[in-house]
């Protein structure tokens, strides 16, 4: 579920990226171009919004089921525990993808040129 909200995140975290270079583009577009963007823009936000309802209706269920028993004190001392437990792996996380991309950028420095480098290459000098 974590990895879901993380997608979900993303995905409307780049949405106005995504909406500011489809505009730009649409300023070169025909009218049945500009209506056809209008209508993917249309879907990618309904789609965002119907994953978002589907996310929020399953944690308000699993919630609802796992803290039935719970009284309000218990449940604002859970809410605490789980924000300190997710400020730790998300911490985490960050930490990890610094990690993947030093590793990343620096696994690549003493790699050959991969073969089609070396044919462009060939075919500027050729």
């Amino acid at each position: 579920m974590i990895g879901k909200l993380l997608s979900t995140g993303f995905s409307l975290a780049t949405l106005p990226a995504r909406l500011t270079f489809r505009s730009v583009r649409a300023l070169a577009m025909t009218p049945a171009e500009a209506s056809r963007l209008l209508a993917d823009m249309r879907e990618a936000s309904d789609q965002a919004v119907q994953e978002l309802q589907g996310l929020l209706d399953s944690v308000d269920a699993e919630m609802t089921r796992k803290a039935a028993h719970l009284s309000a004190a218990d449940k604002r001392l859970a809410a605490e525990l789980a924000l300190h437990a997710a400020e730790q792996h998300l911490s985490m996380a960050a930490i990890n993808i610094l990690r993947a991309v030093w590793l990343r950028l620096h696994s690549t420095q003493n790699l050959p040129p991969p073969e089609l480098d070396k044919r462009i290459e060939q075919a500027g000098n050729g």
